[in-house]
């Protein structure tokens, strides 16, 4: 017997399984990427079945939203993407030259297998990445002259896919790392994190001596940092 989907509620929310009819002695349950699946007996009955899932609720309730929140990545024209803190629409176009540039509040994407969401997404990303390298240079080259007299060597600057932070820094190497989507958050935030990052050759835990000497070069460094975790949860 083919697999087959169905809907159940759950607090009034529309939960989408797929029931796959197996040798089984119980009933089994998993759920993959934000999708449940159930495995049952031919002779138990849905009914059965749904007492089951809705037994276990909150697991169900988690994956819907795991199942809303992939929805949203998909990457096809009207997605909302984050620039500076504002809010711009993804454009997608095929044909003529590859290239991604922003005008007009939108984010223009062209390429020529446009319908392919995994070029796309590279397309995007690639050009994050360039954005955030590009800000995150100007940020240092700011920040800089407040700790060249204290005897800060000016860092190499990389920049990686972050899921959980937004840079660190490599005081023995003279290294600095930010996150690749940091384009995305407004430039008095990021020049938080530069200034964050360039304070670690001072002193490379978050003591008090740490946040005065930050405070010294960023005064309102609570604020911005209260602003990026609220972007944080958009972004990781």
């Amino acid at each position: 017997m083919r697999d087959m989907k169905h809907l159940l509620y759950l607090d009034g929310k529309p939960i989408e399984y797929t029931l796959e009819r197996k040798r089984v002695k119980n009933i089994n349950l998993r759920v993959r990427g934000g999708e449940i699946y159930v495995s049952a007996a031919r002779w138990v009955p849905r009914s059965v079945i749904e007492r089951f899932l809705l037994s276990r609720g909150e697991l169900l309730l988690r994956a819907a939203e795991q199942s809303v929140q992939k929805a949203a990545r998909r990457w096809v024209s009207g997605k909302r993407l984050l620039y500076l803190g504002r809010e711009v629409a993804l454009r997608i176009e095929q044909g003529g030259r590859p290239s991604v540039s922003l005008s007009g509040g939108e984010l223009l994407v062209r390429l020529r297998e446009s319908d392919d969401p995994g070029r796309v997404e590279r397309a995007v990303s690639k050009w994050y990445r360039a954005e955030s390298e590009r800000l995150c240079r100007a940020a240092c080259d700011r920040l800089y002259p407040h700790f060249a007299p204290l005897g800060v060597p000016r860092p190499e600057i990389r920049m990686r896919a972050m899921r959980s932070c937004w840079g660190n820094c490599r005081p023995e190497r003279a290294v600095v790392t930010f996150n690749a989507l940091l384009a995305a958050v407004p430039e008095e935030d990021i020049e938080y994190v530069a200034a964050h990052e360039l304070t670690h050759f001072l002193h490379a835990d978050h003591s008090p001596a740490f946040y005065a000497a930050l405070g010294r070069v960023i005064p309102d460094w609570k604020a911005r940092r209260a602003a990026l975790r609220k972007l944080a949860p958009l972004l990781f």
